[in-house]
């Protein structure tokens, strides 16, 4: 029946609407609201939406709304309002667009960028008709992403859209490329050596894989202590990456050793005349050493023989006038000094040995302390003379 009544209101309304003619309405809202199911034309659809819930009382933000008038309830004056406007189109809604508002850019203004930088600007809305006077501009939503290669040096980076404009300032740094390490590559080093990288220009943001890394001017410092055996070295700065590989020795922590010599300590009966024809004295260590060495007395007192250390040897040189021994005694010398190695580990030298008595005529013992007896040692006939002041 409800069915029914609706068909005979509408047949009706628009029976009206072919016989009777109104004057224009302005009213926009109320074209709006007449044209229920929002098409854009009010027609024969919107008075049957109307007719179709007639009677009833729709919510206020239900969609289609049917009740044209707002007075809560469908009746014959939403029909007929309906069908007053039969026919007219309807205006869209005019929707105001704010213009997006720049919110932030990372990195920030004035900053210093590598040539290959990503410059990051943050709207609050998103931007239309976006242009930059360099680089390339990407819109992801409400964020512009601007990528280079910038120029190096000075940038003013100017950024337009729809309803804005911001220019942007910044320091384009130069590219830095490697030049040279030394020591170099596959090389031995040892825990405490010092590695330097040299650059074309300052590198910036430097790591290294083990180690410290200091950066002084267009040089990086790498020093250990490196753990002994193979290394990798991984350095990294803002344009590269390189690695190099060495071989790092274990510490050096033994003193050297005095291997032979001349004279070794200890010794007595030593020929000083074969000394003396030789004129130097040699000591010889297990490797390579510097340090200073000198002949002294048993009482400590320079004998004026020249000292010096070189490779792995400390010599002696005779002096002329300084010979050993005086020939009619035992005399007692001794070698001193220190020295070290490379690697700072220090040997104290002292070398004690006594020379032999040289003699001109036959030996003699005295065979007891009273000088009663006195034997020669001679294996062929002689002739002693005695004398006597009695």
């Amino acid at each position: 029946m409800k069915r029914l009544i609706c068909l005979l209101l509408i047949l009706s309304l628009a029976l009206l609407v072919s016989t009777v003619s109104y004057a224009e309405d302005t009213d926009t809202d109320i074209l709006r609201a007449a044209d229920v199911n929002t098409d854009g034309v009010i027609n024969i659809l919107d008075l049957t939406l109307v007719a179709s819930h007639f009677g009833e009382t729709p919510a206020k933000d239900q969609s289609p709304n049917p009740d044209v008038n707002r007075d809560g309830i469908v009746n014959i004056l939403d029909l007929t309002l309906v069908a007053s406007h039969f026919g007219k189109t309807v205006p869209p809604p005019i929707v105001f667009v704010s213009t997006p508002l720049f919110l932030s850019v990372n990195p920030e203004s004035t900053s210093q960028l590598d040539m290959n930088d990503t410059i990051t600007l943050t709207f609050d809305n998103i931007p239309e008709d976006v242009k930059v006077n360099t680089g390339v501009a990407i819109v992801e939503g409400k964020t512009v992403k601007i990528t280079g290669p910038f120029t190096q040096g000075p940038l003013a980076l100017t950024i337009t859209w729809t309803g804005g404009t911001q220019t942007l300032n910044y320091t384009v740094r130069p590219s830095v490329a490697f030049v040279s390490v030394d020591p170099r590559a596959d090389t031995e080093l040892t825990v405490n050596d010092t590695i330097i990288f040299t650059f074309d220009n300052t590198p910036d943001e430097v790591t290294v894989s083990t180690g410290v890394a200091t950066v002084e001017g267009k040089t990086v410092k790498i020093t250990g202590p490196f753990t002994p055996g193979p290394l990798n070295l991984t350095i990294t700065w803002n344009d590269g990456s390189l690695t190099f590989t060495y071989t790092v020795a274990k510490p050096d922590i033994d003193a050297p050793d005095i291997t032979s010599g001349t004279v070794s300590d200890g010794d007595k009966d030593v020929d000083p005349k074969a000394i003396n024809s030789d004129a130097r004295i040699e000591i010889e260590f297990s490797e390579e050493v510097s340090g200073n060495i000198a002949l002294q007395t048993a009482a400590g007192v320079d004998i004026g023989w020249l000292g010096s250390v070189e490779g792995n040897k400390g010599i002696l040189e005779l002096v002329k006038g300084k010979e050993l021994g005086n020939e009619t005694t035992y005399v007692t010398y001794v070698i001193v000094g220190k020295v070290a190695d490379a690697a700072g580990n220090e040997t104290d030298i002292r070398i004690t040995f006594t020379t032999d008595i040289t003699y001109d005529g036959i030996p003699i013992e005295v065979s007891d302390k009273t000088f009663d007896t006195v034997v020669l040692k001679s294996d062929v006939p002689i002739v002693v003379e005695f004398y006597t002041d009695w």
